[in-house]
């Protein structure tokens, strides 16, 4: 039976693909070639590009000019597509050879063993459909050392399932003009050589518009729930403000997980809600334009301090962001029926009239 309209537009399938081994330490590339389409080696091509398209943390990038290498030689992909039979995707993989070795030399010595930075790997190279769109995917996968099972001597090559790789993904628009360029790294940070040297990229969004917009635009979606449940509220917002304002790197999917998806709430009527709340937040880095991963720059929370209410003649001001804010203020009921605000403060317990709970 043939596939749908619909069906068709979500099918991914590789148009052709270009691989080579990068050696830093003997200055070398080489281009393996690729036999059968059913080999072990193209189902491993199959995976990985699914698994990278599939990575929710990435980031967007452009290009410096139209005139780089990396664009020019994507616009030659898209007319020949046959990656084996462009001599520019072998041009690629010597540019990459040579930032490597320029990174090796300049870096080399920081490395773990102090023999080199840049680890020996394969340059794998996909012009690709997506649906009836062209893509290409350029993923530089790092060579690991495994013990084979049928000699158990050492032996190095690519990881089935602990793959270490650099990849930049880029569309087309019908004219054959690359756009909407993302990069992907298994490492804590995105290597510049890789995205800054090498493929000429500059990043469309900076740390610190990352870290204002995204928590702005979360912090939004939580205001949602502030009249009809403000424990929760209370909870949650400062939950989000925290997590933005800790050093180290946003990974959008995973704060999304720990903070919502993970959360008990006070008030079993919102736990609906919060079904709602995360197909709403899941959408926001494409809607709202920023990156589901980067460094936080917790300066640029725009969230400082909450005023509440407690009575007529009495606010209580909160710092944004406490953590463990239920441990240190919370509510009672005594037993005679006085709804309370509870604040745990060896400072301020001297400055006030002392009384017993009844």
């Amino acid at each position: 039976m043939e596939p749908t309209v619909a069906e068709a537009q979500q099918i991914q399938r590789i148009v052709s693909t270009v691989l080579h081994h990068i050696n830093v330490a003997d200055k070398e590339y080489n281009q393996i070639s690729i036999s059968n389409y059913d080999s072990d080696l193209e189902n491993y091509l199959t995976d990985l590009l699914k698994e990278i398209n599939d990575k929710p943390q990435k980031r967007a990038y452009d290009f410096h000019r139209e005139t780089t290498e990396f664009f020019t030689t994507l616009r030659s992909f898209f007319i020949e597509l046959n990656l084996n039979e462009n001599p520019l995707s072998s041009n690629l993989a010597s540019r990459l050879l040579d930032k490597e070795v320029e990174t090796d030399d300049r870096y080399g010595h920081l490395g773990s063993s102090g023999n080199g930075h840049v680890k020996k790997g394969s340059f794998l190279q996909f012009v690709y459909r997506d649906g009836t769109d062209i893509s290409y995917l350029g993923v530089k996968i790092e060579h690991q050392t495994f013990l084979d099972e049928t000699d158990f001597k050492k032996k190095i090559g690519l990881s089935v399932a602990n793959k270490i790789y650099k990849a930049c993904k880029v569309s087309f628009n019908a004219e054959g003009m690359p756009h909407d360029v993302f990069v992907f790294d298994t490492n804590s940070k995105p290597s510049t050589y890789w995205w800054k040297d090498f493929l000429e990229l500059k990043e469309v969004r900076n740390d610190a518009h990352n870290t204002r917009i995204a928590s702005q635009e979360v912090i939004k979606v939580v205001n949602t729930i502030k009249k009809d449940h403000p424990v929760d509220y209370t909870i949650l917002r400062n939950s989000v403000i925290a997590a933005f304002r800790q050093q180290g790197e946003m990974k959008y999917d995973e704060f999304i997980k720990n903070i919502f998806e993970n959360y008990e709430p006070e008030d079993a009527n919102l736990k609906e809600k919060i079904i709602r709340m995360l197909d709403i937040l899941k959408k926001l880095p494409e809607k709202k334009k920023f990156d589901t991963y980067f460094k936080l720059i917790p300066s640029e929370v725009p969230f400082k301090r909450t005023k509440v209410p407690l009575s007529k003649e009495i606010s209580l001001t909160i710092d944004d962001g406490i953590q463990n804010l239920d441990q240190k203020i919370w509510s009672e009921q005594s037993a005679c029926g006085k709804k309370l605000v509870v604040i745990e403060s060896p400072e301020g317990f001297k400055q006030f009239t002392r009384k017993e709970r009844i």
